[in-house]
């Protein structure tokens, strides 16, 4: 079988910019009531205006693009989405953006995720990168998600650790042969074909409460997606990234499925009050390098204040801006939640009416 590689250069890591270099957010000023462009009603409260986040240099700004002729319209494909909610244990967010890149060459967003509360309590966290050679990676991600999510969902151990994981990615490379089947009208399955057209990443985390404030992370993955935990400031990566060579510069050959690896390792991680699981694509990795430049102050400043931020909040800041980093990004946040005894028994406060009529 081909092994195939992004359509990019080999990525150096990004330089070690100091830690506390500021980061560039532009300024707008709004305009002052009783003119053109004023808010029109007057409750309204913050800027409606909110530039794009710059890290370094800029790169160019672009409009999104439709999915060019190249690419099947269908099934739909977004440009971006947003997903996050809180249980008793924890709070996730999660977020997909379609890169510089693609929003100006009309490809579609090939990176996908996938959140998922079980009736038990755990939670899993699923995230796939389609491999830029591959033409349909995105229905590749978009497959691979769902088929993992409803695999887990049906077949994971009360024991997370007698979990077959091995039969996860078995399942979901087969998932994605019996797509590629259907998609190019073959008579039966043909892996070759399901890799050269639907080549994807996969990562894997199957997340248990263990106590007040702590959490248990179980993870896998096929590829170069990536895992870490941000404890101190400090990214620890726990599992996945790119291989780096003795040159120091990072391999943008991808391993992934359907091809899948002979073996699977599941790492495990605790992950206490303070501390957060982050779990992403390259699109997210290549940039924070090793978490000291300016990606990893903007990570810093917005996931570990004292309450997570908001989704708008989250997907902003991960849409930032610098320069040559213009590709697909994904990234699921994941943060251990310590609920007091007044709180969990308190009822839930009633919402006021927003000042603004059609918001509640």
């Amino acid at each position: 079988m081909k092994t195939f590689k992004r359509r990019r250069k080999e990525l150096a890591p990004p330089p070690n910019e100091h830690p506390t270099a500021p980061l560039a957010v532009v300024a707008v000023d709004p305009p002052p009531p009783g003119v053109p462009g004023a808010p029109g009603v007057s409750e309204v409260v913050g800027p409606t205006v909110i530039p794009q986040i710059v890290v370094g240099s800029p790169s160019p700004p672009v409009e999104p693009s439709s999915i060019a002729a190249d690419y099947r319209s269908l099934p739909f494909r977004p440009d971006a989405v947003i997903d996050g909610w809180s249980t008793d244990s924890l709070t996730v967010r999660g977020v997909s953006l379609r890169g510089h890149l693609h929003r100006y060459n009309g490809a579609p967003r090939q990176d996908d995720f996938a959140l998922h509360h079980l009736p038990d309590g755990r939670v899993i966290v699923l995230v796939a990168d389609g491999v830029s050679g591959a033409p349909q990676s995105h229905i590749g991600a978009a497959t691979a998600t769902r088929q993992a999510a409803e695999w887990l969902h049906d077949h994971l151990s009360a024991d997370v650790a007698d979990t077959d994981w091995q039969g996860l990615l078995k399942s979901t490379a087969w998932a994605l042969n019996e797509r590629a089947q259907t998609l190019l009208g073959l008579a039966e399955p043909d892996p070759v074909r399901a890799e050269e057209q639907l080549a994807t990443t996969l990562m894997c985390a199957v997340i248990e409460p263990t106590g007040p404030g702590r959490l248990r992370a179980h993870l896998i993955g096929a590829g170069d997606s990536v895992a870490w935990l941000l404890s101190d400031g400090q990214f620890t990566q726990i599992l996945g990234g790119k291989a780096v060579s003795e040159s120091g510069v990072a391999s943008s050959a991808v391993g992934g499925l359907p091809r899948g690896p002979t073996e699977v390792t599941p790492a495990v991680a605790d992950v206490h009050a303070g501390e957060i699981l982050l779990i992403a694509t390259d699109g997210i990795g290549d940039p924070l390098g090793t978490g000291q430049g300016g990606v990893g102050n903007l990570l810093r400043d917005v996931l570990t204040r004292p309450c997570p931020p908001s989704l708008i909040e989250f997907a902003h800041a991960m849409d930032f801006s610098r320069e040559t980093f213009d590709d697909d990004r994904t990234l699921v946040a994941v943060w251990p939640r310590r609920r007091t005894t007044d709180e969990a028994a308190a009822p839930p406060a009633p919402r006021s009416r927003s000042p603004v009529e059609g918001l509640q």
